[in-house]
């Protein structure tokens, strides 16, 4: 078995570059949230810079931090698994890939506004993309390798 690049590839080109640029949108807000708040760049969630901040604050500061955390973490699994599944299934990864940023936003959004328990409306649309994207992976590679 061969893989061949196609045009349809290029949505998965696509896909990973909004994750990027999704994860880059997010850290900017969590940067205006620091600035908003007056606290120094380097400010972290129970650092002594955040010591001055009533506890509203501190918890609206904390819910910013942990949306840009969660993007961070999961952005190195999601574009390679959007860009290596689509080797083999160009469309569905995309799609899953969709499936991902989508739910990544309602995740971030709702965390912000509503706090941890708003986070379960995006994640039930996060992790099954993730899921997708990495059994296409492996069923690709197993596939071409003569395994199934």
């Amino acid at each position: 078995m061969s893989i061949v690049i196609g045009t349809s590839y290029v949505w998965n080109i696509m896909a990973a570059t909004a994750m990027g640029l999704q994860a880059a949108a997010f850290s900017g807000c969590a940067s205006r949230q620091k600035a908003r708040l007056d606290l120094p760049h380097s400010a972290e969630v129970g650092s002594r810079a955040t010591e001055k901040l009533s506890d509203e604050e501190n918890d609206e500061f904390s819910r910013f931090q942990k949306v840009h955390q969660a993007h961070i973490e999961y952005l190195p699994l999601a574009q390679s698994s959007v860009l290596l599944a689509g080797l083999f299934y160009p469309k569905l990864s995309a799609y899953a890939g969709l499936g991902y940023i989508v739910g990544r936003l309602v995740y971030s959004v709702a965390y912000i506004r509503c706090g941890p328990e708003g986070r379960m409306y995006g994640a039930a649309l996060v992790c099954p993309s993730v899921v997708t994207m990495l059994g296409a992976s492996l069923y690709g590679c197993f596939k071409a390798l003569s395994i199934v």
